[in-house]
């Protein structure tokens, strides 16, 4: 019988996952391992690396386990995808060696973005739809010059963390488009690398390796590749792209007008579009889908996932079964959480001038006159991340310049089922919730499939509807628009306390 079962390797922000699924059934198994970041010698809170050869470790482990899990041998396997999150780069030698890893939460190239920003800003956000430049791969390459410039000259060939990921598999050095999209190094309108700006960006050409796309076979599993994985040498690996572009293949969000949201880590918020949409007032991010053909607009609340994670183990701990006590805690309290207003993180993108934000709690006092407790600072950090999401919707609606003909959603958050229920009155519109949270691993293995001629079908995350309800629609109607002016007012309390 031949080979039908994918597997899937997403390298996460916070994790690395490895997914098998099987064309024409779906998911067999599923394992991961969380990864960690370190603050490089001499660098700031901001700065961050990571191990590479860690890093291969704990994906060759969990590949291991996975097919354990599943009871298979790598010769059961048709095709490997790989998704990765999205503006990490690693820079390596002629031999493969890595002279630097930049994961996307590393700042430090905060001073040469800086720099480039202040001369180019409008060049590079209409070539790569992105801002700021700290965060893309020309701003980490100065870096890299400036402070280690031994390693700079030695360097041979710079691969997003999805890129390298396939590498380290295959030993082919290829950089997938909407990845080169998401780091700067693609021109998102053509799809093709911009020379010119890239020139007078000082990036080297000789460090931009071969393009492919999502759909497109990357190479074969190497020895090395199989002996680290499990998997059987010659494997064809397949670089499916940007981890949130995939979650939206593996929701079915493909058509034009549909929006989906990854609601994980960073819950970005994206709408298809037939071609590249840019917003005149730079604050949200253009970037390719990993379907042929589309792009989308992204306006993100950044780390909603990450301040949900941060709320929970700060009022409960970091028990086994915390997420599924904090979701019932948040059922306790009611809509609007007794006049409890969180501000802490996720609020409406404004990429052109991404920077450090007042922030926190706010709730009528004195406390005799309102009884606070866990559930109503729990439900309060989930409506954030849910007005947040509104906010970056509208956001996109307004560049997309029409009103989402669809609403998906899928991810971690999703696991506490009272997130979704916010989130949609909190819209006050449908929307379309993941059945599982793999949503991510099922649109890279979609694109596997697509690319070796499996059956796909039965590879996308089953939907299920919610409708909202109307006077809980109405009472967060009234809260949202209250959420807005606070977060505008202390905006403006920041401005003035310099």
């Amino acid at each position: 019988m031949a080979a039908e079962h994918i597997v899937a390797l997403d390298a996460g922000t916070s994790g690395v996952r490895a997914v098998i699924l099987r064309s024409g059934s779906g998911i067999v198994a599923a394992a991961r391992r969380a990864w960690s970041y370190e603050t490089p010698p001499g660098g700031g809170p901001l700065d961050k690396c990571f191990d590479p050869e860690t890093f291969w470790s704990i994906v060759g482990r969990v590949c291991r386990t996975a097919l354990e899990q599943a009871g298979l041998s790598g010769g059961d396997i048709a095709v490997v995808s790989v998704t990765s999150q999205r503006l990490g780069i690693v820079v390596i030698d002629k031999d493969g060696r890595v002279l630097f890893t930049g994961p996307n939460v590393d700042a430090r190239a905060f001073m040469e973005g800086i720099a480039i920003d202040g001369t180019m800003a409008e060049r590079v956000y209409a070539s790569s739809g992105k801002l700021p430049s700290l965060l893309l791969t020309p701003a980490r390459l100065h870096w890299l010059r400036k402070h280690d410039p031994a390693a700079y000259a030695r360097a041979d060939c710079v691969l997003t963390i999805g890129d390298w990921l396939a590498f380290q598999l295959t030993g082919e050095r290829k950089n997938e488009r909407s990845l080169a999209g998401d780091c700067g190094l693609l021109d998102i309108t053509s799809r093709e690398r911009d020379g010119r700006l890239l020139g007078e960006l000082e990036v080297p050409t000789h460090l931009l390796a071969p393009l492919v796309s999502s759909g497109e076979v990357a190479g074969g599993v190497s020895k090395a590749g199989a002996k680290a994985t499990g998997l059987a040498p010659g494997t064809p690996v397949v670089i499916a792209g940007g981890d949130t572009q995939c979650a939206l293949a593996g929701m079915g969000v493909e058509t034009p007008g549909a929006a989906g949201i990854a609601a994980g880590w960073s819950c970005p918020l994206q709408i298809v579009t037939a071609e590249p949409r840019f917003d005149a007032q730079r604050r949200t991010w253009t970037d390719l889908h990993v379907v042929r053909d589309r792009w989308v607009i992204e306006s993100s609340p950044a780390n909603a996932g990450q301040a949900w994670q941060w709320w929970v183990e700060t009022l409960l701990g970091d028990g086994p079964d915390v997420l599924e006590q904090a979701g019932a805690l948040v059922s306790e309290a009611p809509a609007g959480s007794g006049d409890v207003l969180a501000l802490l993180g996720p609020a409406a993108m404004n990429a052109g001038a991404m920077g450090l934000h007042l922030g926190g709690l706010l709730m009528t006092t004195p406390l005799v006159a309102n009884a606070v407790g866990r559930p109503e600072l729990l439900r309060a950090a989930l409506e954030n991340v849910a007005y947040a999401l509104r906010a970056n919707l509208e956001q996109a609606e307004e560049v997309a310049a029409a009103r989402a003909t669809r609403i998906a959603v899928g991810g971690g958050l999703t696991n506490a089922a009272v997130f979704s229920r916010i989130l949609c009155d909190v819209l006050a519109r449908p929307i379309e919730v993941a059945h599982d949270v793999e949503v991510t691993a099922r649109g890279a293995a979609l694109l596997a499939a697509r690319a070796v001629g499996l059956e796909e079908t039965a590879l996308r995350a089953e939907m299920n509807s919610i409708e909202p309800d109307g006077p809980a629609a109405e009472g967060y109607e009234r809260r949202y628009q209250r959420w807005r002016k606070l977060g505008a007012a202390l905006d403006r309390t920041m401005q003035e306390l310099g």
